[in-house]
């Protein structure tokens, strides 16, 4: 009896709150205001009552029949799935909106989906948010815009029964363009289908439009609101393909190189395959910078293809200034081919017909993969769980070279034969991988390598740059990112570390790593976009790929037996690889090794000495390795191995709440001492790869340590001023790296404890000491 009452029972409840916790005011904004609560709930708040419950009811209106049997199936299959031990994931249950109890609104996060006339129970929760949304028209904030189509999809918001809960929701006026909409998310993010770059997104059409954050009080932030609505222009329409200009990415004068590109690439892909199938029109999408991008379609990548509505979206700009990456090939022969079960055949022919893969082209790459030992065998390359876990880079230089080594040795005919799916014997296997490697040896003779010569290390002055936004316009590929480079710079900086992350689960058991690739996370676009920028700043540029560990540090990393640590060094060795290869193609001038592997470097200095060896092969620029404090840093045996020694220094100043600045400079001065003995040893210069205070009471008793709830200024800048006295004029010091700077300004607004110095006393101390 109790569901029958529900609808008039949340009613009630709703207009209760909206007297003793959240009013609802029609004003210009239509705006929500929390008040009369002990604190206005935060947005990490609600992430942390979401890591609570790592639960998420899926609560889901349709009023056909056949509609509503869908969901049921789709969500059936999805809360089947056992949750992994990602953030991301949570595990995922469902009622139907006449089901739902209002002891289930309350003991659980929320997820709303279904039109909005379908759900009675989301109608009542959106009038207390932002949003309005009816047939006419879709109001955000005080920004009303005609509904065509839309599809509103919100993420975390403070629930109107239990503000410190969050619910989400996907709503739009169409029952079954929202069913549709939420069957990708499922199909792309799993049971992660409910987390989203931006706070709110509105899509038309599939394609973002309009998007942005919440400020403090939960209000649209007019600081992050980004309409792409009209911002798109037609620059050419033929029967083979249209080409749409966003935000003025490229000149009416590249047109015709562009179509002259296109058209000559298609003739030779038509020709080759010598088909009859007719092609839909391909729609050309082309954009100024990653972030604008990502923003619109959801993909920070390079270029992508969409075989949906038959598009290819490419960033145009000064970075990828004749870089093709052949994604328009690849939905050409979508059309014209399909895919091979064989994914390296996929990827590969697409390459082939492209010239100017990363500007130098995949022969020329692939080259310099030969030479430095780095090339995959065919048995790996016809594997394709293999190449689910190699880095996409090498994968797709290799998958081009592999398509040309099979058409030169078979001829074209008999590869399109066997294109579909390539089936060989062992013998056959046997013979093919000798011709391959008789081709890899000539490639270094052919393609030789442009002579590079690594940048000379400069003292370095600067900081971990880190990338702390998530959502597109506040980490490394955003304008933010830019502003607050900029900003270092103007400090006096002459270097950054870039810091992309990978993880692992089990310090005990070896997997692969996995590249980023999240469109706000920090993938390989991003790390480009910041690396490049620093250039253009004169920065000197260090890529410092790092490990997080779940409830461990890499430190713990400790394999059992010796086949496990083979296992482990060799997934490692792959990812590492990645990045080597990456900054070599875009010219960063130093490379990480790894951070803080205590255990690994200590008992398997051998296996570094290797990868340091294989690396420098593919990477023209310095190497480093940043070793933990003290027992690491103080006993790594292969540091002659690398061009300089990188230091991780947490060393502790002081055991004292209140100690006088001799005795920190006192306490500096025998930390000094075990860095000089380390120099005397192996004579390579040394660079605080890390060092960092936070701005909390008593920062140098345990300066790694998570933080208190203390804010202090004043102590951070102590720290500051000590280590920066304590350097000077050393002979073994040739520079410091911060931990850290944030990837946007606004980080953790003026309440910040945390390690960064922006926008505080110890800025000015940076100032000083690096402006001498």
């Amino acid at each position: 009896m109790k569901n029958n009452y529900l609808v008039v029972t949340l009613v009630i409840a709703l207009l209760v709150v909206g007297i003793t916790g959240v009013q609802f005011l029609s004003g210009a904004e239509n705006e929500v205001v929390l008040n009369k609560l002990d604190s206005i709930p935060t947005k990490r708040d609600l992430r942390r009552s979401f890591f609570e419950k790592r639960e998420i009811l899926v609560v889901y209106g349709a009023k056909d029949a056949e509609l509503s049997q869908k969901y049921k199936e789709i969500l059936e299959r999805v809360s089947l799935e056992v949750p992994t031990n990602s953030w991301r994931s949570a595990k995922i249950i469902y009622k139907s909106v006449s089901e739902v109890t209002e002891e289930n609104l309350n003991e659980y996060v929320v997820f709303f989906v279904g039109a909005i006339d379908d759900n009675v129970i989301l109608k009542r929760y959106i009038s207390q948010t932002p949003f309005q949304i009816n047939k006419k028209y879709i109001k955000i904030g005080s920004k009303k815009t005609r509904n065509e189509n839309f599809i509103l999809s919100v993420g975390f918001y403070p629930s109107p029964l239990k503000p410190k809960m969050p619910f989400s929701f996907l709503t739009g006026t169409n029952s079954e363009e929202v069913f549709n909409f939420f069957v990708e998310k499922i199909k792309d993010h799993g049971q992660s289908f409910y987390r989203q770059n931006l706070d709110y997104e509105l899509y038309k059409n599939h394609e973002r439009v309009i998007m942005g954050d919440f400020d403090a009080k939960w209000k649209t932030d007019v600081t992050t609101f980004f309409d792409f609505s009209s911002g798109a222009d037609v620059l050419l329409e033929t029967e083979r393909y249209r080409l749409i200009n966003h935000e003025s990415a490229i000149e009416s004068s590249q047109v015709t190189e562009l179509t002259d590109r296109i058209e000559r690439t298609a003739s030779e892909i038509l020709a080759f395959v010598e088909g009859t199938t007719t092609v839909p029109r391909i729609t050309y999408h082309f954009y100024k910078n990653m972030e604008e991008k990502g923003l619109i379609t959801g993909s920070t990548d390079q270029s992508h293809m969409d075989t949906l509505d038959n598009s290819v979206h490419t960033i145009i700009n000064k970075i990828y200034q004749n870089n093709n990456i052949g994604k328009d090939n690849a939905l050409l022969l979508h059309h014209l081919l399909g895919a091979s079960k064989k994914d390296i055949l996929t990827y590969g022919l697409s390459i082939y017909f492209t010239d100017a893969w990363q500007v130098r082209g995949f022969q020329y790459w692939s080259a310099r993969l030969v030479e430095s030992g780095n090339t995959l065998s065919i048995a790996e390359l016809l594997d394709n769980a293999y190449l689910e876990m190699e880095s996409p880079l090498i994968r797709d230089c290799m998958a081009g070279l592999f398509v040309d080594f099979l058409v030169n040795s078979w001829g074209k005919k008999y590869f399109l034969d066997k294109y579909e799916d390539v089936e060989l014997t062992s013998q056959e296997l046997h013979e093919l991988e000798g011709a391959w490697q008789l081709f890899l040896e000539a490639l270094p003779i052919a393609y030789p390598k442009n002579k590079v010569e690594a940048k000379k290390l400069p003292y370095l002055k600067g900081f971990n740059f880190a990338h702390e936004g998530y959502s597109i316009y506040n980490g490394y590929g955003s304008s933010k990112a830019t502003e607050s480079l900029l900003k270092q710079k103007n400090l006096g900086s002459n270097a950054m570390a870039i810091v992309p992350y990978s993880g692992i689960e089990d310090v005990h058991t070896p997997a692969p790593f996995r590249f980023s690739t999240h469109a706000g996370g920090e993938n390989d676009e991003a790390v480009v976009h910041a690396a490049s920028t620093a250039h253009d700043m004169g920065m000197f540029t260090l890529l410092k790929p790092q490990i997080f560990v779940g409830g461990s540090w890499p430190g713990g990393i400790e394999m059992p037996t010796n086949e496990q640590w083979d296992v482990f060094f060799d997934h490692y060795y792959r990812w590492i690889r990645h990045y080597a290869f990456l900054g070599e193609i875009h010219e960063m001038d130093a490379l990480c090794l790894g951070v803080e592997f205590t255990k690994a470097t200590l008992s398997r200095p051998d296996a570094w000495r290797s990868m340091i060896k294989r690396t420098r092969g593919l990477f023209s620029g310095q190497l480093t390795y940043a070793a933990n404090w003290g027992q690491e840093f103080e006993n790594i045996e292969f540091w002659d191995e690398l061009d300089f020694i990188g230091l991780n220094s947490y060393y502790p100043l002081s055991k004292k709440d209140n100690p006088t600045d001799e005795e920190l400079t006192l306490k500096f001065d025998t930390i000094k001492a075990k860095i000089r003995t380390v120099y005397k040893r192996f004579k390579k210069p040394i660079v605080f790869t890390e060092i960092g205070f936070r701005s909390i009471d008593a920062p140098w008793k345990n300066p790694h340590a998570e933080a208190d709830e203390s804010i202090n200024e004043e102590a951070q800048e102590r720290c500051y001023e000590i280590i920066f006295k304590g350097i000077e004029n050393e002979p073994w010091c040739q520079g410091i790296l911060w931990w850290k700077y944030p990837s946007y300004l606004e980080y953790r607004g003026s309440d910040n404890n945390a390690f960064t110095p922006n926008n505080k006393l110890a800025d000015e101390t940076v100032r000083k000491w690096f402006s001498k």
